[in-house]
């Protein structure tokens, strides 16, 4: 995708202007280019998207966002969270690390597209999202990750059934407001390069990543000090500088469009 945002250099220069960086983004968006495919090695995109979104009566049959990179703070409010409790339960300054497994020549590698690192969270029921997360979550989340899960609640085949109260909201850490001097962020080029990239490989501990993981979270359950935690943070972010990227750490929420 490419947005306005805001990043970090390797000299820790910070600065603003438009980024390009994988991400999740459900509602509206549009083409802006093709870029040309490429054989064998690490999986590059296929296509640049700008994202916006659309105000809507009815959202059944649409995906909510999760996590929301976009906006203050970063947010992750459901994914995995009904059948996963420990991810309901996570302590300040923990670091959530979102990616997947992908092969790449033939072997597995764990990417990276977002580390959220988190300030504070609040129990919600995702039915009523009013209760216990006013005053806390922009508007926008409203539209693009509540109002998806209201409306396909209980529906089959892919909704769910879920009880009052049984899903957290994280809010992130940031720049302004680190946690242990830790804060999220995403692997991102400035636009000015015109170039594309694919995600950047992490590499970790056996215990906290499992290469060919694709969905189930790992490290969940476990007890970390905040001087570990640190150093799983700063590897990761050492790591997406030596993938010759910048740290993200803010993407302006997507413009409302009338539909």
């Amino acid at each position: 995708m490419q947005f306005r945002g805001q990043w970090v250099e390797e000299h820790g220069n910070i600065r603003t202007g438009k980024l390009r960086a994988w991400g999740e983004w459900e509602p509206e968006s549009e083409l802006i280019r093709k870029f040309h495919k490429r054989n064998g090695g690490p999986p590059y995109p296929k296509y640049l998207w700008r994202p916006y979104r659309v105000r809507k009566d009815n959202y059944r049959g649409l995906h909510n966002t999760d996590p929301l990179i976009f906006g203050d703070r970063f947010l992750y409010s459901n994914c995995r969270q009904t059948s996963q409790p420990g991810l309901r339960a996570l302590a300040q300054a923990s670091v959530i690390a979102f990616g997947s497994g992908k092969k790449i020549n033939g072997c597995w590698r764990w990417m990276l597209d977002t580390v959220l690192v988190i300030r504070d969270s609040f129990p919600y029921d995702p039915l009523d999202p009013d209760l216990g997360l006013e005053g806390k979550v922009p508007d926008e989340f409203v539209g693009v990750t509540c109002k998806p899960m209201m409306s396909n609640h209980n529906c089959k085949p892919r909704g769910c059934k879920w009880n009052a109260q049984e899903f957290r909201l994280y809010r992130g850490a940031t720049p302004d407001d680190p946690v242990c001097g830790m804060y999220s962020f995403f692997p991102a080029v400035p636009a000015d390069r015109d170039s594309c990239f694919p995600r950047p490989v992490a590499t970790l501990r056996p215990e906290l990543f499992t290469d060919s993981n694709t969905r189930s979270p790992k490290g969940a359950r476990v007890c970390r000090s905040y001087s570990e935690l640190s150093r799983i943070w700063e590897r990761l972010v050492t790591q997406v500088l030596d993938a010759d990227l910048v740290v993200g750490t803010r993407a302006e929420m997507p413009e409302c469009r009338e539909g």
